[in-house]
């Protein structure tokens, strides 16, 4: 009964999926980011590559690599036309009208609330209403995007947060009731988040712009995180399954619609988000680094997903044909191991890790930070662990009671939320306990050994697909 029960949602769901199928996507070659300094990048150490259009960018072209991002922020600049610098008056504009973009988005309103501009504030929203019409009537017929400016702490310039969130955003708000623009409100999921900013309390952290480059650029893709569930590249039956597997459920890993953070509930909004990317090979742009190990010869080891290639460093074996999937890297000999630059400090936020591997005895490192921690590793009992941790006397290392060291392929992976560390085998958690912080570290990564490159720490077995993102990552049990 239940099997059957099984069988008519499936049936069900793939019929509604049907009609969902001849639906339009809505075309995002060209965004043209419109702005002042936050869109600009002010006070990044590498505004070319950290500004959140450049963010958005990694974000949009995971989806579709022909896709442009162009940057047309221009510090200080307002809404109010009489105000001190406008933007509608400035080269930028002008030069982002003449491309004429598939998207824009818009966020402005922040300089309008210094004293010098706010005089002139009954002129805000006609004038806005200018600056929409300026891109609406573009040959390109644009979709227009409306950011709500983001939070402002005491600061040097006289933004007053005030006024923004009492006059300015309720203006903002009465946009769409004029003309046909989505509004992203930036402000709620960023007003906690103080550590976003730089010390002025105005302008984005890297990582401030990262986020908002994933509010922004998740809307525009009618999602809040990859359709490609099993990481297979592309969105097709297999991932269809999974969510039929999981419908009603929260599920946080597959709870893709709506933008930018989704329901709480796999429903039908994840179903058509989902099939509006059907057949479609699409990345995940919160995978950093991709070493897929399919390499038939050769001392480099490909990143696929970054700027990472490893090194092979002494007696490494290619397998071409011998992997989980495709090829696979042969470990055994005491300091033979792959050696990669930098690719990610832990303490750096939510990410994950996991790895393909078969044999291995009790001890031996999978995956290592120079001056770091051992990632994963095979405990004293062959069970899964990793010593990422706080650092210090007080650190713990987590392991499993599942033995990953039997001879056979096992899927295993960490994962760091934020507030819990999470060990994962064959797509199942198999230890988990609260770490409000990871110990910090800048090394590159032993592939096949331990931190210390100790003699018993050198993997003898195979190694394959080893991942790492930028996220929390909940692998689907299928």
């Amino acid at each position: 009964m239940k099997t059957n029960r099984c069988l008519n949602l499936r049936a069900l769901v793939v019929m509604i999926a049907v009609v969902l199928l001849v639906g339009s996507r809505a075309s995002a070659k060209l965004v043209a980011c419109i702005g002042a300094s936050n869109t600009y990048g002010y006070g990044l150490a590498s505004r070319a590559t950290e500004c959140y259009p450049a963010q958005m960018a990694k974000i949009l072209q995971a989806f579709d690599p022909t896709g442009e991002v162009r940057n047309f922020g221009v510090n200080g600049t307002c809404v109010l036309q009489k105000g001190t610098l406008p933007y509608l008056r400035q080269g930028a504009c002008s030069e982002a009208l003449a491309c004429c973009p598939d998207v824009v988005a818009i966020q402005l309103g922040g300089n309008d609330s210094v004293a010098a501009n706010w005089v002139y504030k009954a002129d805000f929203l006609a004038d806005f209403l200018v600056l929409i019409d300026a891109f609406a009537q573009l040959p390109s017929r644009p979709k227009i995007y409306i950011l709500s400016p983001p939070p402002f702490f005491p600061n040097p310039y006289g933004l007053n947060d005030n006024v923004v969130r009492s006059e300015i955003d309720p203006l903002i708000a009465q946009l769409p009731a004029y003309r046909d623009v989505q509004i992203i409100d930036t402000y709620t999921p960023l007003k906690e988040s103080r550590h976003l900013l730089l010390a002025d309390g105005v302008h984005f952290t890297p990582e401030g712009a990262r986020f908002l480059a994933e509010i922004v650029g998740w809307t525009i893709l009618g999602l809040r995180g990859t359709p490609d569930f099993n990481g297979d590249s592309k969105v097709d039956i297999q991932d269809l399954l999974v969510l039929i597997e999981h419908w009603g459920r929260a599920e946080p890993s597959l709870d893709i619609a709506p933008p930018p953070f989704g329901d709480g509930i796999i429903d039908a909004n994840d179903l058509a988000a989902l099939m509006a990317y059907w057949g479609r090979e699409v990345g995940d742009p919160t995978l950093v680094a991709h070493w897929r190990l399919d390499e038939t010869q050769g001392q480099t080891v490909a990143d696929s997903a970054g700027h990472s290639d490893g090194t092979l460093v002494g007696n490494l074996v290619w397998q071409p044909a011998g992997g989980k999937i495709a090829g696979a890297l042969q470990f055994g000999a005491i300091g033979a191991c792959v050696r990669t630059p930098f690719v990610r400090d832990p303490s750096q936020g939510a990410f994950s890790v996991f790895a393909w591997i078969k044999g291995g005895n009790p001890g031996q490192v999978i995956l290592s930070q120079a001056s770091g921690a051992n990632w994963l590793m095979a405990s004293a009992d062959g069970s899964l662990a990793t010593e990422l941790g706080q650092g210090g006397r007080q650190n713990k290392p987590l392991a499993s009671a599942t033995t990953i060291a039997d001879g056979a392929w096992h899927r295993i992976g960490f994962a760091w939320d934020g507030s819990n560390r999470i060990l994962y085998i064959d797509e199942i958690e198999v230890a988990k306990d609260t770490q409000t912080s990871l110990a910090a570290s800048a090394g590159g990564l032993n592939m096949g050994a331990g931190t210390l490159l100790a003699p018993n720490s050198f993997w003898s077995g195979l190694i394959d697909e080893v991942r790492i993102y930028n996220r929390a990552v909940k692998p689907v049990s299928k």
